[in-house]
């Protein structure tokens, strides 16, 4: 069976407090500004995402962005090995540290603007970071900060200059930066961690001025990141670091430049580059839907898909430093979002004005009665998600609302997480954003719903 080691021996602790197994799996086991890890840990919601392993549907993770599910690099074990892994540690062995949004720029991929914390956020970081202390000193890996810039906020310096890691042979410290700060200043100030492994992950998505700035939310700091690869490579060159990695989130306006990005930093002998990972851009921190149509190059209908396979068929692609996340699995005909709009207006065509002459709610209750289903759940966020909903509620079915985590109730909908959903709560499933919910008509198969799941389109 194949096997993923996270929910039984990692954390990844999200904005808000919220801790998850690993950033790829949607399933909250807890939240350290209202509990202890060390009850997060052994809680029921962490057996929820570790059975998901165990019974082999991975109901909880993101396919399409996991890079183990793309790369297909999980481990295929035999049953008796597969049942002695399947055991959680003590306490987390891996932490990937990653609480914080503050950054000190706006990269496309990731927010619209600079992020300013509300009150009172800060000082609930630094509670939960000096909380964490005690575990992250047992812990063989630590990992900071994939939601911002770690060097941007005080409080995961001071983190680090009382870290006293433990597992002193086999500790490993990893971070992720933009590396606009990761200059000899900002080094010297947890400089005596070199003494352990550190992994360096500097995401640079252009070394071409007028690209960066764009892909930085209009922040030029192309020579200064220039300048700071060199330190870093310096530092690689003289073992103080033990791994530097340099990311590009590969999209529609940087992929032309791929080659030569790969040429500079891996065989040009200017930086010490150990590993060049080329990810692709992936709907995540609340892209737009039209935001992410555009940047999806991976996408058949994208304009530039074409230019695109270009690039995928030469050659840099197999320079050993080369790390591919996922850029060759190309994914889903995806039509542009305005697309939906069109859909939904001959949906609501047919309901309004059905051959029957009959009203919208008698029309849905039609529908209802043809699915047999009294209990209907369904996914859809938008605007005609929410109003269709409230036309089927009228209908007299109980319905409810689907979601990817747990959120706070709405006025006219319960909401059910896929964590909490159990195949038992609805006799029918409606996917009425097909934007964004393709997912469920397999993730729904794991979680063990054999009923219906239709299309808003099928479903009328």
């Amino acid at each position: 069976m194949k096997f993923c080691n996270r929910p039984f021996d990692s954390v990844y602790l999200a904005p808000d407090g919220e801790v998850w197994p690993c950033s790829w799996m949607h399933c909250i086991i807890g939240n350290v500004y209202e509990n202890n890890l060390d009850e997060i840990w052994k809680s029921t919601e962490a057996q929820k995402a570790r059975d998901s392993i165990r019974d082999g549907s991975f109901a909880f993770c993101r396919k399409m962005s996991c890079p183990f599910l793309e790369r297909d690099d999980l481990p295929d074990l035999p049953e008796n090995e597969f049942k002695q892994s399947a055991v959680a540690s003590e306490t987390p062995l891996f932490m990937n540290i990653a609480n914080d949004r503050i950054c000190n720029i706006a990269c496309t991929t990731c927010r619209t603007s600079i992020y300013c914390p509300e009150k009172g956020e800060r000082e609930k970081i630094d509670n939960a970071l000096e909380r964490l202390i005690p575990f992250a000193n047992k812990a063989k890996s630590i990992s900071l900060n994939g939601q911002g810039e770690f060097l941007a906020n005080p409080s995961f310096i001071k983190f680090l200059q009382v870290l006293r890691p433990e597992r002193k042979e086999e500790f490993q410290l990893s971070v992720e930066t933009n590396g606009i700060l990761f200059d000899k200043a900002h080094w010297e100030k947890f400089s005596h961690l070199s003494k352990y492994n550190i992994q360096v992950n500097v995401t640079v998505n252009s070394l071409k001025r007028e690209i960066y700035r764009y892909l930085s939310g209009g922040f030029d700091h192309m020579d200064k990141v220039k300048s700071n690869l060199r330190f870093l490579s310096e530092l690689r060159r003289e073992d103080k670091i033990n791994q530097l990695s340099v990311v590009m989130v590969v999209q529609e306006s940087n992929f032309w430049e791929i080659p030569e990005y790969v040429q500079t930093l891996a065989n040009s002998g200017e930086f010490a580059v150990d590993q060049i990972t080329l990810r692709p851009v992936y709907r995540w921190f609340g892209m737009e839907d039209e935001t992410y149509w555009f940047k999806n190059i991976l996408n058949p209908l994208h304009p530039y898909h074409k230019e695109y396979l270009k690039i995928l068929a030469d050659d840099c692609w197999k320079d050993p430093k080369v790390y591919d996340w996922g850029c060759h699995n190309i994914r889903e005909a995806m039509p542009h979002p305005l697309k939906q709009e069109e859909v939904y207006r001959k949906i609501l065509s047919k309901v309004y004005n059905n051959e029957e002459r009959l009203s919208p709610t008698e029309y849905l209750k039609k529908c209802v009665d043809r699915l047999g289903a009294r209990r209907i759940g369904f996914y859809g966020k938008n605007e005609f998600s929410l109003e269709f909903a409230k036309l089927l509620k009228e209908t007299g079915v109980e319905v409810f609302q689907l979601t990817w985590v747990p959120e706070d109730c709405e006025e006219d909908f319960p909401k059910v997480a896929k964590q909490e959903f159990k195949p038992d709560m609805a006799d029918a499933m409606l996917i009425i954003d097909f934007f964004k919910g393709g997912y469920w008509f397999k993730d729904l198969k794991a979680l063990g719903f054999t009923g219906p799941v239709l299309t808003v389109e099928e479903f009328v």
